[in-house]
């Protein structure tokens, strides 16, 4: 990828699927999340009322952080090798703490 945040952050969420740390898809996201194996939930800027609702209530009752990210869900589907991603869910503390920083920097760029 290339050099700007918003490409790294692409990038470490494409990592963290290569690794097996993430799950993508709201369905899967949820599932995690009772399973209690969520560090970070990172979400898509286009997302609908109803998925982002879902998302950021079932991330709360678990008291896990969620990201809502700039990018579409069509950028994060490609960079993890899908078609569209609407939330990806990360389960690796370390990567968790690397994808928030990256999201940061993405954020403070736009």
């Amino acid at each position: 990828m290339g050099n700007t945040p918003k490409e790294k952050l692409l990038g470490m969420l494409g990592l963290c699927i290569r690794a097996r740390r993430a799950v993508c898809g709201t369905v899967n996201v949820c599932e995690a999340l009772k399973a209690g194996k969520v560090k970070l939930v990172v979400t898509a800027s286009d997302n609908s009322a109803a998925t982002e609702k879902r998302l950021f209530d079932r991330a709360g009752f678990y008291k896990v952080k969620i990201i809502k990210t700039t990018l579409t869900s069509a950028e994060i589907g490609a960079a993890t090798g899908k078609s569209l991603v609407a939330a990806m869910a990360i389960n690796d503390e370390s990567m968790a703490l690397a994808v928030e920083k990256k999201a940061e920097e993405a954020s403070a760029e736009n």
